[in-house]
């Protein structure tokens, strides 16, 4: 009996079809059961369900205080930080920059020493860290000291993210992927939506020896720290080895995984395999579009009490508001996967969120209308935010055919989006304010070239499936070869 094999394109984002842009090898040999690929689908919806309340959601809440640690300046500036350090001018451009100078410094190493020591070990032990020193820029008495544990907090935090984008790669199949890569990123918006109230109530303390600002760091501290010893009970490092898994669980997981050309994380990292995802321009080229809608989230992150502050709100009244584009962020972040199945590809609805903050910082640059420039900092949360829900997901997604590329992807993907750092930190002046122009046109510029990125790194991926198409021997008998998700 022959067997027919057809690729054809799919619409789907962590439900039960496959991947949208990517060829789905269909068996319509007439002895194909329908009913076994329904209980496989049951399966692994158990399966998923159950990495998602002990690993996902735990990652979340970590990285919700992740981002808030690394955010608390902003708060701390709005609070009083600047005037009680005697700082001036970019004194505080130069304290957020140090943070992403000290991240960037061990990031691409970061995943490589993960693999050997273990994420559940690692992860935690990084969380305490950061935790510790965050809490500790609670007792600094200068802007020098100040510096340094901006540089050390950089150092202290790098390695989390792109070791918990490496882990989920190991534990969910290609086609689940993205959505839970979106939901990870959700802390972001997250922590802006907490930390906003947080700092408009902290700013009401009136303590003895203890400024308002220096409650910020203290308090999100020791939180960070009681959390991440959580960790060391709750991360695994992949399937093979996880506590909660049954072994049936992990025997099905591993299988799924082979059959669609992934791999499950037990995998030992090849010399030969690293290089060639290091020296692949594709991974680098993609990361682009991260740069870009990290630097649109960043700039909401960071500035937003700043930007409604010189609107003419009081303190108390800009931290309360700052909360709102992050609100519309995580909104959006949470339609992520029905924006891209809307636009039947990753690529397209990537680049429809950047277009939607590149149209935020377009109003924000053109008038000074309360009303508006609000409006315009709502959108730049929006499609920054929905970025982070899509691209980094779609990255990693595509360049999971081996350990060696899910390390470097993530890895690359993860030092592309704290790069960002290095622009907004430095293009919203005080000089600057309260229009912002150099800041808002950087972010135009940065915006655009994520949509150019998008659009050839489409093209790319369609050529070179083709290309795996013509290689592919005939009557190949693998369920689902690795092609990229486009």
């Amino acid at each position: 009996m022959s067997t027919k094999v057809e690729y054809i394109e799919v619409d789907s984002l962590g439900d039960s079809r496959d991947n949208i842009g990517s060829p789905e090898i269909r068996d319509s040999s007439e002895d194909a059961s329908e009913d076994s690929q329904e209980k496989t689908e049951r399966k692994l919806d158990r399966y998923c369900a159950k990495v998602d309340r002990r690993i996902l959601l735990y990652a979340i809440v970590l990285c919700v205080l992740n981002q808030s640690d690394r955010g608390s300046i902003g708060v701390a500036k709005v609070v009083g930080l600047e005037e009680d350090l005697g700082m001036a001018k970019n004194d505080f451009n130069i304290a957020a920059t140090l943070f992403t100078v000290g991240y960037l410094s061990l990031e691409m190493f970061s995943n490589f020493v993960l693999k050997y020591v273990g994420a559940s070990r690692l992860l935690p032990f990084l969380g305490i860290l950061w935790g510790l020193v965050c809490a500790l820029q609670g007792v600094i008495r200068t802007k020098t000291q100040l510096y340094v544990m901006r540089l050390l907090l950089g150092m202290a935090e790098c390695g989390f993210t792109a070791g918990i984008l490496l882990i989920l790669s190991f534990f969910y199949p290609k086609r689940r992927l993205t959505t839970r890569v979106g939901f990870f990123y959700l802390s972001s918006p997250l922590s802006n939506v907490f930390s906003g109230p947080l700092a408009s109530a902290l700013s009401h303390i009136n303590h003895p020896t203890i400024r308002r600002w220096q409650w910020v760091f203290l308090l999100e501290g020791i939180i960070t720290i009681i959390v991440a010893i959580v960790g060391f009970f709750v991360l695994q490092d992949h399937p093979e080895k996880c506590a909660f898994l049954s072994d049936e669980e992990k025997e099905f997981i591993v299988s799924y995984k082979h059959k669609e050309g992934t791999l499950g994380g037990s995998q030992r990292l090849s010399r030969e395999d690293t290089k060639k995802a290091l020296l692949d321009w594709q991974i680098w080229w993609m990361t682009l579009a991260t740069f870009a809608t990290c630097e649109a989230a960043g700039s909401v992150s960071v500035f937003a009490p700043e930007l409604i502050n010189e609107l003419g709100f009081s303190a108390a009244k800009s931290q309360a508001m700052s909360a709102l584009p992050s609100v519309f962020g995580a909104i959006t972040i949470l339609l992520a996967g029905h924006i891209v199945r809307l636009c039947r590809s990753h690529w397209l609805a990537g680049s429809l969120s950047l277009a939607v903050a590149l149209l935020g910082s377009v109003i924000m640059i053109a008038t000074l209308n309360v009303s508006a420039r609000i409006f315009g900092l709502c959108l730049m949360g929006a499609g920054g935010f929905a970025g982070l829900g899509i691209l980094p997901g779609w990255n990693i997604t595509s360049n999971s055919q081996s350990v060696a590329n899910s390390a470097v992807a993530s890895a690359i993907t993860v030092f592309m989006g704290a790069g960002s750092g290095f622009v907004c930190s430095n293009v919203f002046l005080n000089s600057d304010a309260p229009r912002f122009v150099i800041g808002h046109s950087v972010n135009i510029a940065v915006l655009g070239m994520g949509i150019v990125v998008c659009a050839v790194t489409r093209i790319s991926m369609g050529r070179r499936n083709r290309k795996y198409e013509r290689a592919a021997p005939s009557g190949c008998q693998f369920e689902k070869p690795f092609r990229y998700v486009y």
